[in-house]
């Protein structure tokens, strides 16, 4: 089928082309760097477990507390980075990374890329692969394609009547990042049409099982401040990245403390409103059906509610856009799934690439600090710079730079010298914050052009 001479995706020599991007782009992902600024509190958590001892892990949200420290994840994140921290650590530092990147990024998504490749064939497969969302994670480093698996495998198993499993993987991807745990009652109504009330009961029985055995120790052990950490530290938080509640912290800063409890507020009231009528609609939906012959109207809305998450959340952050992609790509029509690829691939590129460029680079060439909505503090961010880019990669680039010595004053070898050196970029800051919003309703208005279309799209997959 083809798009357009432009985009042929289906053609050979577009697939060919496709496939060598693909593994360019991974290895540069893998080797770049990461985002430093996550990765520096994770290392705290080795830390405590190498001084207490693993044991220590139980009162972890005890022992890591702000300003100094932090864990606002829910307690399978922290097991899975500290065992595998623990692995990487016995390694030089550039291997370090690439074990630490490899373990929890890229072999899960190869597991997708597997997955969606027996479903649907190579091509879909490979969109995956050189999706920008994935990209983005392989390279800033975060536990959303391990989270984007589980999706995945939960859906498949409701589909196919496994509802044990199905619950056990969305349970696993609530450990991870608990906001997952939205997908629970979208699960709950197809298997009280489809199915009936026993499934109901045996999901949930799974979903307490194997969240009880997760959370519970810890909770039993800290109850303070493992819901502070959790649940008060994101209620709590500023609006921040490619959130529309965003734009009052970038004018704002600092001063962002008197109304971001208004803002919080807000964007519960109108998500929770906009997430009931979408379950009300799916509700409607499967009534209307009356069999299980379609299979794809549960991956739809399952995108549909992350999307509309990520979109009306305070916290704008693009990395959980991966969160729906395997499932997405494994169920859609190839037309669609083709729309998706895109479209994500310019939201990624105008939302997440020139947004963070603009929020580090200009205030690292300035010589400014940063402010980070997260700390509601600055930092400097020319140490984030230097922290999260690879200096390998630079030493071995630096003779590349020499071909534009005429208008750089000193050799650049290191990720502090690049940002120092190119003049350019001081002038972006004083154009910065006019960019970031820019950048943030253009976001915005991709996020609504694909809620858009899944909606629309909702009716094709509808017997």
């Amino acid at each position: 089928m083809r798009l357009g001479a432009s985009f042929n995706l289906i053609d050979r020599m577009s697939y060919k082309w496709l496939k060598v991007f693909a593994i360019a782009a991974n290895i540069c992902a893998l080797l770049l760097g990461w985002n430093y600024y996550d990765v520096m509190w994770w290392s705290q958590w080795y830390r405590i477990a190498e001084v207490y001892g693993l044991n220590a892990l139980l009162n972890i949200y005890k022992l890591c507390l702000p300003p100094d420290c932090k864990v606002p994840y829910p307690p399978l994140a922290v097991i899975s980075f500290v065992l595998i921290y623990a692995l990487a650590s016995i390694f030089p530092p550039l291997i370090k990374m690439v074990i630490l990147k490899s373990l929890i990024v890229f072999l899960p998504g190869l597991a997708v890329y597997f997955i969606i490749k027996k479903l649907r064939g190579s091509e879909e497969a490979l969109l995956w692969i050189s999706s920008w969302p994935f990209l983005q994670i392989l390279f800033a480093f975060q536990f959303d394609v391990m989270i984007s698996l589980f999706i995945l495998l939960s859906t498949m198993a409701i589909l196919k009547n496994r509802i044990g499993y199905a619950a056990f993987y969305l349970s696993l991807a609530t450990m991870m990042k608990h906001v997952v745990g939205i997908l629970i009652p979208l699960h709950l109504i197809f298997l009280r049409i489809a199915r009936g009330w026993k499934d109901v009961a045996k999901y949930l029985t799974v979903c307490v099982v194997t969240i009880g055995a997760i959370a519970l120790p810890f909770f039993v052990s800290t109850p303070k401040e493992f819901l502070n950490q959790l649940i008060l530290f994101h209620s709590t938080r500023a609006p921040q990245d490619l959130s529309l509640w965003a734009i009052a912290t970038i004018l704002l800063e600092n001063q962002v403390e008197e109304v971001k409890q208004i803002v919080g507020n807000l964007w519960a009231l109108f998500f929770i409103v906009i997430y009931m009528l979408i379950l009300y609609t799916f509700w409607n939906q499967l009534k209307s059906q009356g069999s299980l012959s379609n299979q794809t109207l549960l991956p739809i809305f399952i995108s549909i509610i992350l999307l509309v998450f990520i979109s009306l959340n305070k916290v704008g952050n693009l990395n959980y856009i991966v969160w729906f992609i395997p499932t997405a790509l494994a169920f859609l029509n190839k037309t669609h799934t083709r729309t998706i690829y895109r479209l994500t691939f310019v939201l990624g590129i105008v939302g997440g690439l020139v947004y963070t460029f603009m929020l580090l680079v200009p205030p690292a060439a300035a010589e400014a600090s940063v402010f980070i909505a997260e700390d509601q503090a600055c930092w400097n961010a020319r140490a984030i710079i230097a922290q999260s880019l690879n200096p390998y990669i630079f030493s071995l680039l630096s003779p590349l730079f020499t071909l534009y010595t005429a208008y750089i004053s000193e050799p650049i070898s290191t990720p502090t010298d690049f940002v120092a050196e190119i003049k350019v970029f001081k002038l972006l800051f004083i154009l910065r914050s006019h960019i970031i919003v820019s950048a943030i309703m253009f976001s915005q208005v991709l996020l609504m052009v694909i809620i858009t279309s899944m909606i629309k799209w909702v009716k094709e997959y509808v017997t």
